[in-house]
């Protein structure tokens, strides 16, 4: 966060991303489709932030998230190790205590 930016809008931004990572994580990852409408819906959630907030910079492994739709459809594993992490960001951008 920069110096002159504004906390509130700073937590706004949070508070979408992490709303949109959550519904991202609820989505289906079954089929090929499955996977092209989830690439849509994560580009959709990159244009919205970096219009609504386009000075909230997110923490690289969401950005790599929102790129990794076909892996995860394709890697259970991965996919559930990348989600556990995503529930910690969520949760740190919630200013939750991830400690436990």
């Amino acid at each position: 966060m920069q110096p002159n930016d504004d906390f509130s809008t700073h937590n706004e931004a949070g508070e979408f991303l992490a709303g949109e990572l959550e519904r991202l994580m609820w989505l289906p990852l079954d089929t090929p489709e499955d996977a092209r409408r989830w690439n849509l819906d994560a580009m959709e959630v990159k244009a919205a932030l970096d219009t609504i907030h386009p000075r909230f910079v997110m923490e690289q492994q969401a950005v790599n998230f929102l790129a990794d739709a076909e892996i995860f459809r394709q890697d259970a594993t991965y996919r559930q190790t990348q989600y556990r992490c995503i529930a910690s960001y969520v949760a740190r951008l919630r200013g939750q205590d991830t400690a436990n």
